[in-house]
């Protein structure tokens, strides 16, 4: 999965939250990235959270 595809993910799982961004979202995003999809490498999933949620 490319990082503009993770981004996009990620930015679109901030919005369905309804929490606003902030850091402690990084490892609960991580983790709901990873169940939905599996073969995504994980610290690759948390780098770019990292930099969605700066």
């Amino acid at each position: 999965m490319s990082d503009i595809a993770i981004t996009s993910e990620i930015n679109k799982l901030i919005r369905e939250s309804g929490f606003t961004k902030n850091q402690k979202m990084l490892c609960p995003i991580t983790r709901i990235f990873k169940m939905r999809y599996p073969h995504v490498d994980s610290s690759k999933v948390c780098i770019i959270a990292g930099k969605v949620l700066k």
